[in-house]
């Protein structure tokens, strides 16, 4: 209840930035994007590996500058659908004792309304960028089972090109190195590191 009290909150906040008018044309921007990670890494932090996460995301951005090189945007990502699935031991009721492996999909929503874009080549057509964001997932049941939580944060760090169209409009094809955790809260954290490859759509305002 605390957790959906929070994301209410947060809803509220983020529509008073979105209907806010700024005489600057372009300086907020609303998207939405989705993207897939068709498998984790162990390599750094992780420590669940063979898992596949999903994620539709809506979000608003500010830009802080108007600059020839660089430009510095705030962003802040409403999630109203994710999933996971990755692989899990279930124990069976048997003589002896046995368990059989599964793979179980938990599906969430949440934010992530601590955000930060650096764009370059702000007057090109086609922009490079670098981005990270904090936030958290909200899951159906606890995960991966009962020694994991519901709530869990995430931490991402990526890029991608953003391509500017015609009429205040742009594409954005990118990559996110995307940590879940649930900070040593529960039982263990599993440490999910999906490799979330996504696109997306945005408008910029008049």
């Amino acid at each position: 209840m605390k957790a959906h009290f929070v994301l209410v909150i947060f809803l509220i906040i983020l529509a008073a930035g979105i209907r806010a008018q700024d005489d600057e044309p372009g300086k907020n921007e609303i998207s939405v994007w989705g993207g897939y990670s068709p498998d984790s890494t162990v390599s750094l932090i992780g420590r669940t590996p063979d898992a596949r996460f999903g994620i539709i995301a809506l979000r608003y951005a500010r830009r802080f500058n108007n600059s020839d090189s660089v430009n510095l945007k705030y962003t802040a990502d409403v999630i109203p659908a994710a999933f996971l699935n990755y692989r899990d031991a279930e124990l069976l009721n048997t003589v002896p004792p046995s368990a059989r492996l599964i793979r179980p999909t938990r599906y969430a929503f949440g934010a992530a309304p601590l955000g930060l874009q650096i764009n370059f080549r702000p007057r090109k057509r086609v922009q490079p960028f670098l981005g990270t964001s904090g936030g958290f997932l909200i899951f159906s049941r606890q995960t991966p089972n009962f020694v994991g939580t519901r709530f869990n944060f995430t931490a991402d760090l990526g890029g991608g090109v953003e391509f500017r169209l015609k009429e205040k409009r742009a594409l954005t094809l990118g990559y996110k190195y995307y940590h879940i955790s649930n900070a040593e809260r529960g039982l263990a954290n599993p440490g999910f590191d999906n490799n979330l490859i996504y696109v997306g759509y945005t408008f910029f305002s008049k």
